[in-house]
C-alpha cells in the first residue's frame, strides 16, 4: 500500500468510521488526486498568495458551475 492509499484508509477509517479493501482505497486515492491536482491547478492559474481567503471559495463555486 502507497502513501496515498494510507492516507485514504486513515481519512476513511479515522475520520469517518469506515474501512474499505485496499482495491477501493486505491481507487478512492486515485480520485482525490485527480480531484485535488484540477483544484490545485485552477487555483494557482487565478489566484495569488496575497488573495483574500474566500476568494479560493468563489473560485471553486464558479467552477463547479461550468
Amino acid at each position: 500500500m502507497d502513501d496515498k492509499t494510507r492516507t485514504a484508509a486513515g481519512i476513511a477509517a479515522g475520520l469517518q468510521g469506515i474501512k474499505y479493501d485496499d482495491k477501493r482505497l486505491a481507487e478512492l486515492a486515485a480520485e482525490v488526486q485527480v480531484l485535488n491536482d484540477a483544484v490545485r491547478q485552477a487555483a494557482a492559474e487565478r489566484l495569488t498568495f496575497d488573495d483574500d481567503p474566500a476568494a479560493f471559495a468563489s473560485l471553486m463555486e464558479r467552477e463547479a458551475r461550468k
